[in-house]
Order: C-alpha cells, then structure tokens, then sequence
C-alpha cells in the first residue's frame, strides 16, 4: 500500500509554487520610494500643532509645558524646509521657519520648560529662581506666529 501523505506532500508543495504564479500584469517597475511627509501630510501636520495647547492657551501660563511642542516644531519646521523647497512660497515659508526657529532657540536658551531652577538667564535678579514668564512667553509668543504663517503658506501650496 502506498503512503497518502508521501503523495499529498510534494502535490501541495507544488500547488503553493504555482500560487503565486499568475498571467496578470503587476508592477512596471521598482517601486518609488518617497522620503518625508508631503506638503498634504505637513498641512495636517500644522492643524495639529495649532490645536495643542501650547499654541491655544494663554503663552505665560502655558510657557513651562511645551518643551515637547519646541521639539515638535523645530522637525516640523526642518520638514517643511525640504518639502517645499521648490514652491513658490519656498522663500517665505524659509523666513518663517528661521523665525520660528529663533523663537524656539530662545525658549531653550532660558530653559523655560518644566521644572527650570534657572537664576538671572531669564530676568534682573540672579537672586530668583525659575524662568521668568515674559521673556518665555515672548519666544512661545514668537514660535506661534510662525507656526500660524507657515499653515497659511502651506494652504496656498496644497
């Protein structure tokens, strides 16, 4: 008598060979690869942002929670920088993100994230403690304007 499964083993290995194998067309070439987001991806990059509270609630109550937003926008300002690089709004959008930056910069410089036992960097008195909220208001202030330029500038792209 003839073992079945000396039979069926080499029959289904044979079928599952042949699986793959068909007469439709399939694709014409290598696939594309597409590094970083598109101008589409950035513009709901740029809603988001302008929804976090560190764009919406008032910048000398909110200063000390966005260092994780300053981290965010520097990225989103170095993508959009390549993204857009060849747009006619290539230039303004250039300015922006370099003012943006600068904002950022600032914010980081006078430590003005959670938990700055920072004394004198931020204020007249080296005697006190922590951040003072003007100036890091004034650079949240900064890094907000921008990132509201470059969402109107990458509206007229997309």
């Amino acid at each position: 008598m003839v073992n079945l499964r000396l039979l069926l083993v080499p029959a289904a290995a044979l079928l599952l060979a042949c699986a793959g194998c068909s007469g439709e067309a399939g694709p014409s070439g290598p696939p594309v690869a597409k590094f970083g987001p598109s101008v589409q991806d950035l513009t709901v990059k740029a809603t988001a942002l302008q929804a976090d509270q560190c764009q919406t609630v008032a910048p000398a109550t909110v200063f000390p929670e966005c260092e994780r937003y300053a981290t965010e926008v520097v990225n989103f300002g170095n993508s959009v920088t390549s993204e857009t690089a060849g747009s006619k709004q290539a230039a303004a959008i250039a300015d922006a993100v370099t003012k943006m930056q600068a904002g950022v910069a600032d914010y980081e410089k006078r430590q003005c994230g959670v938990g700055t036992q920072n004394p004198g960097v931020n204020n007249a008195n080296p005697a006190t403690n922590g951040p003072n909220a003007a100036p890091c208001a004034a650079a949240l202030t900064t890094v907000r304007d921008q990132v509201d330029a470059i969402a109107k500038l990458l509206n007229q792209i997309s």
